[in-house]
């Protein structure tokens, strides 16, 4: 059996939600080829660091080639179009009708379905992320994953509210759970990013227009965080947002740029492998999936509100019940101490239930769990109850 984990986007960050099924798979079988298909280096680099975290595998990480216009014009191009993902996807259809199947974490690659050299292909998709989007049409909710022959999911909840739904009656899938978690925990020890014991505000703004509270809010938070002796602050959004900055509106003016009390990250490998994440003693953000992973060690937070959402009762704004919501940045202020004050109390339960909710939480890894039902369905074509 030929099987390919296809990393294909200008940025490392789906990384840690697939390449770990490939690993743990050339474990179970050893008698198959898994190969980690990587369109950049920084996807094989970060591969290969957590292939690392893997001992006794046996798959391959290798590049695979992207078009020398597409690589050109990707610079300019993917502040409005994935024109560089189009483009290496069409230019391997050769090397990927080699394989039996394909592990991917985006929507991107349904286009390689269309194609009638790759029929044989099956599409295993695993999302790379979990967030609220409910009522949204972009990662786990978009009605397009129901097209891949099977379907990762990371707990329950997802799986619950599609069916609700009705939603997943004909897609097989499997509920595995997050692998992004095995490539940090926080028992190992949180990562100290100053040299003082003040609380560390991580500040994280979404990338998507409609949700973000960088145009609004984004120059009054860091303002904020400059004159305070209370606080440091992380501001690592998600990398796209300054990566696709004239789609995005996105600018940092030139006055912040770091200090004693000021981490600016606009999309190192930090951004995406949990440091960060770890090391924050407060959560403040908008609807970025990475609150989900933030709270699987339980934590302050805040929310900010800058477009005015009628979000109470809404689903798609669950996680805003985390923590105290304010629609001025003149609040924040007062929010961050709501937010430690009332924690335990008002916010600490809220979290755990999310988060048990939301991520299978078994003494089996995600990998090995994932590995298994992949296995299952290659095999059989099918994939029996227990992985509902």
């Amino acid at each position: 059996m030929q099987i390919g984990v296809l990393l294909n986007h200008y940025e490392p960050h789906q990384v840690p939600h697939v390449v770990p099924y490939g690993f743990a798979l050339s474990r179970l079988r050893p008698d198959w080829r898994v190969r980690i298909l990587c369109s950049t280096r920084a996807e094989a680099e970060f591969a290969a660091e957590i292939g690392a975290r893997y001992p006794g595998h046996a798959a391959r990480i290798e590049r695979i080639r992207a078009p020398l216009w597409a690589e050109a014009i990707d610079p300019i191009a993917r502040h409005v179009a994935f024109t560089r993902k189009l483009a290496v996807q069409r230019a391997n259809v050769g090397l990927f009708a080699g394989f039996d199947a394909l592990i991917v974490p985006e929507l991107t690659s349904l286009g390689l379905h269309e194609d009638s050299r790759l029929s044989h292909v099956k599409l295993i998709f695993t999302g790379h992320g979990a967030g609220d989007g409910y009522n949204s049409t972009v990662g786990m909710f978009d009605p397009r994953i129901e097209r891949f022959d099977m379907v990762l999911l990371q707990g329950r909840r997802i799986a619950e509210e599609l069916n609700a739904l009705g939603r997943f009656k004909d897609t097989l899938y499997a509920v595995a759970g997050y692998t992004k978690f095995e490539i940090g925990e926080m028992g190992a020890g949180r990562p100290r990013l100053f040299a003082d014991d003040r609380p560390v505000v991580l500040y994280n703004p979404t990338q998507t227009p409609a949700a973000t509270s960088w145009r609004k809010f984004g120059t009054d938070i860091l303002d904020f965080f400059a004159q305070s002796d209370d606080y440091n602050l992380i501001f690592a959004p998600h990398v796209l947002l300054f990566k696709r900055a004239l789609s995005r509106g996105a600018r940092l003016p030139r006055r912040y740029r770091g200090g004693p009390r000021m981490l600016i990250d606009l999309g190192s490998r930090a951004s995406v492998d949990l440091t960060y994440l770890m090391a924050a003693d407060i959560y403040l953000g908008d609807l970025s999936s990475q609150i989900y992973e933030f709270i699987n060690w339980p934590r302050p937070c805040v929310f900010l509100n800058a477009h005015g959402f009628d979000w109470q009762g809404n689903p798609a704004f669950r996680s805003w019940r985390f923590g105290p919501v304010v629609e001025r940045a003149a609040d924040l202020g007062p929010a961050l101490a709501e937010a430690r004050a009332r924690f335990e109390t008002a916010f600490r339960p809220a979290q755990e239930a999310a988060r048990d909710h939301a991520f299978l939480r078994e003494p089996e890894p995600a990998s090995a769990r994932g590995a298994r039902a992949i296995a299952e369905f290659l095999e059989t074509g099918g994939l029996g109850p227990e992985w509902r």
